[in-house]
């Protein structure tokens, strides 16, 4: 679905009938770090966008769910990999919604006017507009200390640069940990969710 051209949904069809999702930023971020933490499960799924009352059948509100935290992307089984294993050695994951919170924050009042704690952003207006957000911001100087290159610096530069990402480093996460970029953590996480669906499926 493009959003430039409709409104982002609020309801989801479940079972012929159009049934109300929850469609806030939080609930996809939550959605996201019980991925990172490799805490989803059907029920958390379930309850994080549809509260205590579970629309039937079940199986089809989950997928319903998936392709709303996916923003209306069709997930097929076989995807290629972000990047080839070979070059993910190394690579560090680039930003964690706790943790950045504060950076997060700050950048989208700076960059957009917005004010996260009033408002409650449609989770693919808020996607679209995390991953737009320019270089100069609080946090995407973090994402650039923690994932960029010190190719071609001087030797003061780099040291400059390596306590700069010392400061920003994260912790250890869950399975998405050896992700790089933006882009490629959303993609990682997107072939994570789909490969806990399945074994979701295969339990049900």
């Amino acid at each position: 679905m493009n959003i430039l051209t409709s409104q982002p949904p609020e309801t989801v069809d479940i079972g012929g009938r159009s049934v109300p999702i929850a469609s806030g930023f939080r609930e996809g971020i939550r959605f996201e770090m019980m991925a990172l933490d490799e805490n989803l499960t059907a029920d958390h799924i379930l309850a994080n966008y549809f509260g205590a009352d579970w629309p039937e059948p079940y199986d089809e509100a989950i997928r319903a769910a998936i392709w709303f935290y996916h923003c209306g992307e069709e997930q097929t089984e076989e995807k290629p990999e972000p990047e080839p294993k070979k070059k993910l050695k190394n690579n560090r994951r680039s930003y964690d919604f706790e943790i950045d919170a504060e950076a997060i924050y700050t950048s989208f009042l700076q960059t957009y006017g917005i004010d996260l704690l009033a408002e409650n952003l449609h989770w693919w207006i808020f996607r679209a507009l995390l991953l737009g957000l320019p270089d100069e911001t609080p946090f995407k100087q973090r994402v650039y200390y923690r994932i960029g290159s010190t190719k071609g610096m001087s030797a003061k530069q780099k040291k400059d640069f390596e306590e700069r990402r010392k400061r920003y480093k994260l912790p250890e996460r869950g399975a998405i940990d050896h992700k790089l970029s933006l882009l490629e953590r959303d993609t990682a996480i997107k072939k994570y969710v789909a490969e806990r669906f399945k074994e979701v499926n295969a339990k049900s």
